[in-house]
């Protein structure tokens, strides 16, 4: 552990022989080399036999391990869709997307960058949607710099963007590896890159531009154009010796080195096509007479003709002293149909949503050589996004349409690695690793006004009295449109999440034994609130004794199905700790045969709650 990954030349030499140099030693996190095959002939000390290795992948030969890595100059050389050094495990070997519910695509396909794992656009990491080996996608964890920077919540996130001008490389390590990892059984293991003895520097600009794209089949289809997205992302870096002028510090650049990277993440995604059935302007005026235009509706729910047992609704006209205020004002928030029905599967709203989520990341790494013998660096990162969600927080449903006002998150994560190695003799180094990251996901709605009952006139208030003013959230079964939100955002909805994290490591060389000892401790700290429904839920669907036939006669006249309601959202803090040891020996018993012996020892606590809050129901 007291060599950092990189590239490395050994250089050998005796009296009475000539001097021997071997050049591209490779090392990467991790690895071990045994150079056996160094060979010194007789002749002269001024005499110099040069071996240079071959720089590219090297498949261990010492281990069991599965493993890929990917270099700086592969990041740089092979094409990507974004900006993550994550897309690349989808061409490692046995690596496989996973799928996105019913749709024929992969849940990730690179294309959107964020620090939240899930977002309107997409999903914006890559755990959680690969399998590698045919594991379980959730398998899969990622370490920056020696610190955890995966979402505890969901383990669906990468809150520190591996950015592919800003890693030196990337190792995947997909099973069989020894004990010294405390993650697994998969890991993503990115390193930040570092400054050297020379100062280099670099600016870019890339862009991605919906001009090269085709349009989706289901807006042709609709006669609609194509989604106007956008990708700009113009960054750069620069890194090398820290010299500060009129003194010697540093003089000989050998002591104190930096490395610092910026990049702004402008994006106009494309969020896919919303499909749904809504009531047009007569039907909001209790005309269900058109049986024409119902007939063409893709659901018996809505084609129906309404009618009362009591022969109050005459040809489908309801009477103006039956439809209910609460009913006109949610039916009034619902879009109206903008597409023929009968040329769209039954759907008579198609919609394709642009929004813009916008982000900034800065990374900076700084190493000092304190002495030979010791060495340490420190690794900070920090990203700022504002995150829009104009259907719902988190995730949206078949049949939902735009919410009235956009639930906006100014998401923030901000992550520091410190690693100190010290050489106490030729056969002892130790390594001392610690790590915290933050990630703060703090959602509230952009303008309240726009689904207050006080503001709408929404003449109901909630079965509890617990202050909320959000209307109910409808939902019109079977393909008729759903307008919802999570509970919650009162007035922010904030779920903040800390990882801590500390990892002693020793190692000794004696004799044919490497032998590698530590000990790993992380805590995790989740504060969120839970989202049910506090502004409650109408639940529309014909199919009661006292409906009238068609959902949404029934809505416009407050006859439900259902209502649920939760009393609180309480906010719940909660966490646990991780308390590992592990030994390990690699044994070359002969220049041919290698004997591995690990044993790794976790105990792993229960989530705890630390808010002994109340609870809601």
């Amino acid at each position: 552990p007291a060599v950092p990954s990189g590239s490395y030349t050994i250089r050998i030499s005796s009296p009475g022989f000539t001097s021997m140099e071997r050049t591209g030693i490779v090392l990467r996190p991790g690895d071990k080399r045994h150079l056996a095959d160094l060979v010194m002939q007789v002749g002269s000390t001024t005499e110099t036999v040069t071996v240079t290795a071959a720089p590219a992948n090297i498949t261990p030969i010492d281990s069991g391990e599965q493993s890929s890595t990917v270099t700086a100059e592969q990041l740089q050389n092979l094409a990507v869709v974004g900006r993550s050094a994550a897309e690349f495990i989808k061409i490692l070997p046995g690596m496989a997307p996973t799928g996105n519910g019913l749709q024929n695509s992969p849940g990730y396909n690179g294309e959107n960058i964020g620090i939240n794992g899930n977002g309107d656009g997409g999903r914006q990491s890559a755990l959680g949607y690969f399998s590698a080996n045919g594991q379980r996608g959730n398998a899969m964890d990622i370490v920056t710099d020696g610190a955890n920077t995966a979402d505890p919540g969901c383990n669906c996130a990468t809150p520190v963007n591996p950015n592919v001008d800003m890693v030196q490389e990337f190792k995947v390590l997909t099973g069989t590896f020894s004990a010294e990892h405390a993650k697994g059984p998969v890991v993503m293991n990115a390193i930040t890159k570092s400054g050297g003895r020379d100062f280099h520097g670099t600016g870019y600009y890339y862009l991605r531009d919906y001009r090269l794209n085709s349009n989706d089949w289901a807006l042709n289809r609709a006669g609609q154009k194509r989604p106007e997205n956008n990708y700009q992302f113009p960054g750069g870096n620069i890194g090398g010796p820290v010299l500060i002028p009129g003194t010697n510090f540093n003089k000989s650049r050998d002591k104190l080195f930096f490395f610092t990277g910026f990049e702004y993440y402008k994006q106009r995604l494309d969020t896919g096509v919303l499909q749904s059935i809504v009531p047009n302007e007569a039907m909001r005026n209790g005309d269900f007479s058109d049986t024409a235009y119902l007939s063409k509706l893709g659901s018996a729910d809505f084609r129906a003709v309404p009618n009362l047992a009591n022969g109050s609704i005459v040809g489908g006209r309801i009477p103006v002293s039956q439809i209910e205020s609460r009913g006109r004002i949610l039916q009034s928030l619902l879009p109206l149909p903008n597409v023929d029905p009968a040329a769209n599967s039954g759907n008579n709203y198609v919609q394709s949503l642009l929004l813009d989520q916008n982000m900034t990341q800065w990374v900076t790494k700084v190493d000092y050589n304190i002495s030979d013998y010791t060495k340490m660096f420190v690794r900070w990162n920090r990203q700022d996004e504002l995150q829009n969600f104009p259907v719902q927080l988190w995730g949206r449903a078949g049949g939902q349409v735009p919410y009235p006002t956009l639930t906006k998150g100014d998401n923030v994560s901000e992550s520091i690695s410190v690693s100190l190695k010290h050489v106490f003799s030729p056969t002892m180094t130790h390594e001392f690793v610690f790590g915290r990251t933050l990630i703060d996901f703090p959602n509230s709605l952009q303008d309240p006004s726009k689904v207050s009952r006080k503001a709408l006139g929404y003449p109901v208030e909630g079965i509890y009295d617990n202050g909320v003013d959000v209307i109910p959230n409808q939902r019109n079964e079977l393909n008729g449109a759903r307008l919802e939100n999570r509970g919650g955002l009162i007035p922010v909805y904030a779920a903040t999440k800390w990882l801590t994290s500390a990892g002693n490591n020793m190692s000794w060389f004696k004799g044919q034994h490497s032998m590698k000892f530590g000990g790993y401790w992380q805590t995790i700290t989740q504060s969120q609130p839970d989202s049910g429904y506090s502004q409650g839920l109408y639940t529309f669907r014909p199919n009661h004794a006292s409906t009238t036939g068609n959902s949404y006669a029934d809505s416009l006249m407050g006859i439900y199905r259902s209502y649920q309601e939760n009393n609180i959202n309480p906010n719940v803090v909660q966490g646990y700790d991780v308390f590992e040891f592990y030994a390990q020996d690699s044994w070359k018993v002969t220049p041919r045969l290698t004997l591995e012996f690990g044993l790794r020892m976790s105990h792993l606590e229960p989530w705890e709650d630390h808010s002994d809050n109340p609870i809601g129901f």
